[in-house]
């Protein structure tokens, strides 16, 4: 095999991999998405849906109704269910005193899978955002602990890019092909020899400088050879004549 054709076929083998990887781990957590949105699974701290006690007609037990929760995004001027979009959603509002603000990137989604997938990293990006989230959720006692936020530039995604894009790409920022060797192939191949065939059409010219080749070298033959044929020959005729006159 030449290098040509092990690049070309080692390119192919990748290319066929790396599909064959993200899409069946798209598969798979499209599945899972679809599972918890199709048999409506909760989580208990969900903002999405809201339990209503159903009365119970004076038994002991007490029954409860999921009902969702319209989400009306100020932003973006729109509303939507989590029975009807599985990727409903609004901004992430943080409180502050008696005030509230979204957080860049941040969302709030029909349950903690689609939260986390529709929110992007915008936010890590940036200490002074991080400092925020910190002062918000964080109500132990002071730390001197620094946090240092995502470099963009060590990234080949968008800081904008969502959890859910970054996941469908199966979190792989480059795939390396570096260990691929032709010298290493061939090696490990030992082939004692090689057997190749050339294949290529004659032109005019090269036919007839082979014809006149063979030409010249019979003409060469004939007139080293005719002679001796000739005498080879009367040798014969004499020896029949003898032969006869006996």
């Amino acid at each position: 095999m030449s290098r040509t054709l092990f690049d070309t076929e080692m390119d192919e083998t990748l290319s066929q991999f790396k599909n064959k990887t993200k899409t069946t781990f798209a598969h798979m957590l499209d599945f899972i998405r679809s599972t918890i949105q199709g048999n409506a699974l909760l989580y208990i701290t969900t903002e999405a849906w809201r339990l209503v006690t159903v009365e119970s007609d004076g038994k002991s037990d007490t029954d409860f109704l999921s009902v969702p929760v319209t989400f009306n995004n100020t932003q973006e001027n729109t509303s939507c269910s989590c029975v009807t979009l599985r990727t409903c959603r609004i901004p992430r509002q943080i409180k502050d005193a008696d005030d509230s603000f979204p957080i860049v990137g941040l969302v709030i989604g029909c349950h903690h899978l689609e939260t986390l997938l529709s929110s992007s990293l915008t936010c890590f990006y940036s200490i002074e955002c991080i400092n925020v989230l910190r002062n918000a959720f964080y109500t132990g006692p002071a730390t001197l602990h620094e946090f240092i936020g995502l470099n963009a530039q060590r990234t080949r995604f968008s800081v904008r890019d969502t959890v859910e894009k970054i996941a469908y790409e199966i979190f792989i920022e480059s795939w390396s092909s570096s260990n691929i060797s032709y010298e290493g192939y061939f090696n490990s191949c030992s082939p004692s020899y090689c057997i190749y065939t050339y294949y290529q059409k004659s032109d005019a010219l090269e036919i007839l400088t082979t014809f006149l080749s063979a030409y010249g070298s019979l003409s060469i033959v004939v007139y080293f050879i005719v002679p001796y044929l000739i005498k080879i020959i009367k040798k014969v005729l004499i020896c029949f004549r003898i032969t006869q006159q006996q």
